[in-house]
């Protein structure tokens, strides 16, 4: 019988304190196959631990005082952090190349592991730049020591690049959106051809078994040709809910990862990708959820992140009171669009208040909100969001009003883009004016700021001309590598070359993003905590505004040095404390 090797592709560093969740998307693969009898070995280097293989542990530790003193001196002396940055900037340079040797040594050995023991069908969940890079690396240096290998990649970036994907990487196949049925028959294939393997033969039964439609969610090569199968109809209520085993939790951040709903119940703006992932809005079997739930307390998780696209407070409320009426003890986090209408209706307002309350009472600690931008006409015809700012404000309103009513501390993430393409004759300094009072009047914990970027799949890159992109012939390719870190400074970000939004090129655009978040940090709100990372301040037992500034300057130290040792409290702390909920439970759940 084939045996499938499945490697979570990793950066050299953390980009976020939340790297290292537990990998649901693969323990979900690995529970799904084995149910049909197949022997499946996932390997998750995305662990405090080995991070810290990539570098000598002296060498991260100059370079952590090296970051202090650089924190220190920008906030205090910049004249003398001028003076200073050469000297840190070659340091960080010292410590990406040793990282970056050290990253080729573990994959060559995973390499030479994968063809020792006769793997045939290796895949990997490919995240983007980076690990999107190392993946391609290690699938080249497999396929240069043994040819006979089967490579497969999935995961969002796979999803999201499709015929591109393989155009820019020597896998055999991607699986795009859900992967357990396009595997499992591969596998199946692949069990046939075990004891005479032929990989081309074998590459010609998976092929024919497309031309059928019999085999869907693939793209691959034929011949000279690269093409994109048909896609499985969703199928949320069968979804499978993964076993993590003792090596799958071990290391990593007891925060599960929980599919409550696909798609999106607007899933029009412009910008976003998710209309390609889901054509519409897909939610969950509440029973379903619940079940996961209990199951993950079983395995003494006790926190979650509901990671449906946006999650109606409706349906966040409908699955609080099943929480409710088994009694669960657990704290999550949720993703929600603004309420249409609630500016204008007495009666959306209230039931939006009631359902928070319901949410907050059954263990929602943090939401995590799209706002875009604060200019409606830009809302309306740039973005495409189905709002207006009135619907942002009064659904905020009706979230902390909901926090006041129970005495639950929660927090909000409010997320926006800017720079953004513009209309008629706004200018740019009143969408960030209005931005800026939007702030002001609603008060987020934190403020998720990012470049409008044309994705591939959206409307803004099907329709760039429209909106104001050039989006320049390489842009694909160099995107596919582009390695953005929301938490770093954007000054620090790499060039993407040509492309432009307006009058901005990309620096330009980045400086402009900088603007923002400088003026966002300066009324003492940090920018870029995102939802889950909210879970981990409160468990780790940061508290007040106070409290989320020293979490971000610590954890930013931390990413910046490659040296985690802030990261690593947090993490025990975090995980501690989930276990400690879990165990809370009634006894006929734990």
């Amino acid at each position: 019988m084939a045996e499938v090797w499945l490697w979570n592709s990793i950066a050299t560093r953390k980009r976020s304190p939340s790297d290292g969740f537990l990998e649901n998307g693969l323990g979900l693969l690995k529970t799904y196959l084995e149910e049909k009898n197949h022997n499946v070995n996932v390997i998750d280097w995305q662990k405090n631990y080995f991070y810290k293989k990539l570098c000598f542990s002296w060498l991260l530790y100059i370079n952590m005082l090296s970051t202090k003193l650089i924190f220190f001196l920008g906030k205090k002396k910049r004249l003398y952090a001028k003076i200073y940055f050469p000297f840190f900037n070659t340091l960080q340079f010292f410590v990406s190349f040793v990282q970056k040797i050290r990253m080729k040594y573990f994959l060559k050995k995973l390499g030479k592991e994968v063809i020792r023991r006769k793997i045939k069908i290796f895949g990997v969940k490919v995240w983007y730049g980076e690990a999107f890079v190392w993946s391609n690396w290690l699938a080249e240096y497999i396929k240069q020591k043994d040819p006979s290998v089967i490579l497969v990649a999935g995961g969002f970036h796979v999803t999201l690049y499709e015929e591109d994907f393989l155009s820019n990487s020597v896998f055999d196949f991607g699986i795009v959106s859900e992967g357990e049925k396009a595997l499992e028959i591969i596998l199946n294939i692949a069990d046939e051809n075990y004891d005479n393997w032929d990989k081309n033969k074998v590459l010609r039964e998976i092929i024919g078994k497309t031309e059928k439609g019999e085999l869907r969610n693939l793209v691959y090569r034929d011949k000279e040709k690269i093409k994109l199968t048909e896609r499985y109809p969703t199928s949320i209520k069968e979804k499978t809910i993964p076993k993590y085993g003792r090596n799958a939790i071990n290391g990593k951040l007891k925060i599960h990862v929980l599919v409550d709903s696909l798609g999106c119940p607007w899933g029009k703006c412009n910008f976003c990708v998710h209309p390609h992932f889901h054509n519409g809005f897909y939610p969950r079997p509440i029973e379903n959820i619940i079940s996961e739930i209990e199951l993950m307390l079983k395995q003494g998780i006790g926190l979650f992140r509901f990671a449906g696209s946006e999650t109606p407070p409706g349906f966040g409320a409908k699955i609080a009171k099943e929480i409710l009426n088994k009694k669960l003890n657990i704290r999550y986090s949720i993703g929600c669009r603004a309420v249409s209408g609630i500016a204008d209706s007495k009666a959306i307002y209230k039931q939006t208040l009631d359902n928070f309350e319901l949410m907050l009472k059954s263990g929602l600690r943090a939401l995590f909100m799209g706002g875009e931008s604060a200019e409606d006409t830009i809302n309306e015809k740039i973005m495409n969001k189905g709002v207006v700012v009135k619907d942002i404000a009064l659904t905020i309103k009706a979230y902390r009003e909901a926090e006041k009513n129970t005495g639950i501390k929660a927090y909000v993430s409010l997320a926006f883009i800017y720079p953004t393409p513009l209309i008629g004759n706004i200018k740019l300094n009143k969408v960030l004016h209005d931005n800026l009072d939007l702030i002001d009047k609603t008060k987020p914990d934190s403020v998720i700021i990012s470049p409008g970027t044309p994705f591939k799949n959206t409307k803004w890159y099907q329709e760039a001309e429209k909106f104001g992109f050039k989006i320049p012939k390489d842009f694909i390719p160099k995107v596919m590598r582009y390695e953005y870190v929301l938490y770093k400074p954007t000054s620090l970000w790499p060039s993407l070359g040509g492309i432009r939004m307006g009058k901005l090129n990309f620096r330009e655009l980045l400086k402009e993003c900088e603007k923002f978040r400088k003026i966002v940090e300066s009324r003492g709100i940090p920018s870029d905590i995102t939802d889950e990372l909210f879970l981990m301040i409160e468990s780790s037992g940061y508290r007040g505004k106070k409290g989320l500034m020293k979490f971000k300057k610590e954890t930013s130290i931390d990413l910046v040095s490659s040296n985690y040792k802030n990261i690593e409290r947090i993490t025990r702390k975090t995980n501690d404390y989930s276990k400690e909920l879990a165990e809370s439970n009634p006894k006929r759940i734990i």
